[in-house]
């Protein structure tokens, strides 16, 4: 057996599982990462009798994206993959957030997917994360002063509700280093391309991969395998405490009210607040500081003291906690 089937054995074997599905979309970038999964993807599929396609996403923001599109169209019909593609246009730009943010890439990219998977007829999305990518979101999550939720990192699965559509997502290289796929594409002969906004230290992940991240691994051999490792952990313990959570909330909340009567261990309440704060559509503004004010509030019996956010207010009213508009009396 020659190295790169070796390599490739390897790889395949590290996958993540993607669950049920009859049919894959792989997303390709035309990145090393997107790359060597989509050549990885091919190989899985014809083991388990699925469908392959290749969706691409064109953001429109740099001149070399449509030479990208074009790379990515003909490595699919090399590979006699169909392929499906969007491109955003001044419109897309102009809305939901700012364009070229982090945030705003990320809410076209699963609109994209969406459609894509519309026309294509495929079940779910494969995207080329890695366990550096994992390595990466975690410590900015953690410089950001997330909880234990976002210090989980990354999801090998995920379902997404894109307005009335469901997108599928799996992440089937997130246990693989980044070093392991450039080994593979090297063995096999694989070009890729390049983006050149990833030497750009204007985005807050570019530094933590050009800086930090080397440093962490000069100082930790391993480095990588281990977060990620413990980011899986913290999901798995994440997934239990919030099942209690959901349970609580279910039986202590009726309409803006929670009842706090009670007062269970600190991790469990801060994150009965987390899962309220959701529900009541908070989003991103639900964070760590804001949660630790209003488990503040249940700590203390009697009224006087309120937590304002978004034009909401949160005040202790006896044994409950209440959710109102700011401009309410209550």
């Amino acid at each position: 057996m020659n190295q790169a089937k070796k390599q490739q054995q390897t790889l395949l074997a590290g996958f993540t599982a993607p669950g049920r599905c009859g049919s894959i979309a792989a997303a390709v970038s035309g990145g090393a990462d997107s790359v060597a999964m989509l050549l990885l993807l091919q190989q899985h599929c014809r083991m388990k009798n699925l469908r392959l396609c290749v969706f691409h996403v064109d953001h429109g923001l740099r001149e070399s994206s449509v030479a990208d599109r074009r790379w990515v169209e003909e490595l699919a019909k090399k590979l006699g993959l169909d392929f499906y593609w969007r491109r955003a246009g001044d419109l897309d730009r102009a809305s939901g957030g700012r364009p070229g943010s982090e945030a705003w890439a990320r809410r076209f990219r699963y609109q994209c997917f969406a459609s894509m998977l519309e026309e294509s007829g495929a079940e779910l999305v494969a995207t080329g994360h890695t366990a550096d990518d994992q390595a990466e979101t975690v410590l900015m999550r953690m410089l950001r002063g997330c909880g234990a939720a976002g210090a989980g990192g990354i999801r090998s699965r995920r379902v997404l509700k894109v307005g009335e559509k469901t997108v599928r997502l799996w992440r089937p290289l997130l246990n693989v280093a980044r070093q392991q796929l450039l080994g593979y594409l090297e063995a096999v002969k694989q070009d890729w391309r390049e983006d050149e906004t990833n030497r750009s230290e204007v985005f807050f992940r570019n530094l933590i991969r050009r800086r930090v991240l080397p440093v962490v691994k000069s100082a930790a051999p391993g480095a990588v395998q281990h977060i990620s490792a413990f980011a899986e952990e913290l999901q798995q313990l994440h997934a239990f405490l919030q099942l209690l959570a959901a349970a609580f909330l279910r039986k202590n909340k009726k309409s803006d009210k929670l009842s706090v009567a009670q007062r269970p261990p600190a991790a469990l309440r801060q994150e009965v607040i987390r899962l309220w704060l959701i529900e009541a559509g908070f989003g991103e503004a639900a964070n760590r500081a804001l949660i630790r004010r209003i488990d503040d509030l249940w700590n203390r019996k009697g009224g006087g003291r309120r937590v304002m956010c978004r034009q909401k207010v949160f005040s202790r009213c006896g044994d409950y906690l209440i959710l109102a508009d700011c401009n309410s009396k209550t």
